[in-house]
């Protein structure tokens, strides 16, 4: 019997990388085949299928008695990629494969509500990354087997030791994920703004730009091109990590680093798994960032807000981490789950 992890792994996200990597832990054997855009960025060696090989003629790979387990992350992010999601779902249940969704998010499940419900139809059992996502799906009508569990991610258990930085001064990580960012001029000002006054108001704080993707394809997603929009606003009092080579680099950096702050859902995720703070500054919603900033209530600053009250609440959260006194998020469900 083969194992079949289906995400978004290998498109240059470390995030969704990390969540294979999770993946692999919980269910992994030499069995095991992660169904891939590209080659992942993990340390280890992964069996994995190219993701349009499989697409095109998941016959030739699923045989009775396999597992097809969409493991981790947002997948519903457009109608196509609903329909491929279905397409292989059905290809599988032919086959009489178990199929198994496991700690997805529903957020953006609307773009295509006929193929989500159809795969859920088919699934033996479903479960989601957060509450927000359970109760989207009732509300929907779309399943009412599907639980909730914590992200993914939050089940690593093979973490770094070694630091990543020489030197034991207090670090802030931080990263601007939103997508207004590139194509919004009055947007990417604010934020520059924003976290340069910041770190004007933090003199004694060292901070780093943490990326998290290196897209070629979705230019507005590569975290190295918009590290340097940081480090230029900031005068270099942002500085620009250099891309991790892997998974397992970005938490040791995670490892490394006192506190983050930002709009990136896998930023409050890995702090969290690191066991450091971590405060949402981003906008405010019924969004995957405030369904997991709510569900372990981890402070959230409103982009909306004023610029003064903004930078005011950021400095107050830097100082609380620089003190002890800010609280590290407990999820709510144990990470160990499955």
């Amino acid at each position: 019997m083969k194992t079949f992890l289906y995400g978004a792994y290998g498109t240059g996200n470390l995030g969704d990388d990390a969540l294979l990597k999770s993946a692999l832990e919980c269910y992994g054997t030499r069995d095991t085949i992660a169904i891939c855009y590209k080659k992942p960025f993990l340390e280890q060696e992964v069996n994995w299928i190219e993701h349009f090989d499989f697409i095109k003629n998941p016959e030739k790979y699923l045989n009775k008695g396999d597992e097809l387990i969409y493991a981790g992350g947002g997948l519903f992010w457009t109608s196509s990629h609903a329909d491929d999601m279905l397409h292989i779902a059905q290809a599988a249940n032919k086959k009489s494969c178990k199929i198994v969704v496991d700690r997805i998010g529903a957020q953006g499940v609307h773009c295509n509500l006929e193929a989500a419900k159809s795969l859920f139809d088919l699934c033996e059992s479903i479960s989601f990354r957060d509450k927000a996502s359970v109760d989207l799906v009732r509300q929907l009508g779309l399943t009412e087997i599907g639980i909730a569990k914590c992200d993914l991610a939050m089940s690593i258990n093979n973490l770094p030791i070694d630091s990543y930085f020489e030197t034991e001064s207090f670090k802030i990580g931080i990263n601007h994920s939103a997508t207004p960012f590139f194509y919004n001029k009055e947007h990417q000002e604010k934020t520059l703004h924003i976290y340069n006054e910041i770190t004007n108001h933090c003199p004694d704080v060292e901070f780093y730009h943490i990326p998290h993707t290196r897209h070629f394809n979705v230019i507005s997603q590569n975290d190295v091109i918009n590290g340097e929009y940081f480090w230029k606003f900031s005068g270099g009092r942002i500085e620009s990590i250099p891309f991790p080579n892997t998974v397992e680099e970005l938490l040791s950096i995670y490892g490394s680093i006192n506190g983050f702050i930002g709009w990136r859902y896998h930023m409050m995720v890995l702090a969290t798994l690191m066991g450091k703070p971590a405060a949402h500054l981003g906008q405010l919603g019924g969004h995957k960032y405030g369904a997991f900033a709510n569900e372990h209530k981890l402070p959230q600053i409103n982009f909306d807000a004023p610029t003064a009250n903004i930078v005011s609440s950021a400095v107050k959260f830097i100082r609380m981490v620089e003190q002890g006194e800010a609280t590290i998020a407990k999820p709510l469900i144990s990470p160990k789950s499955k």
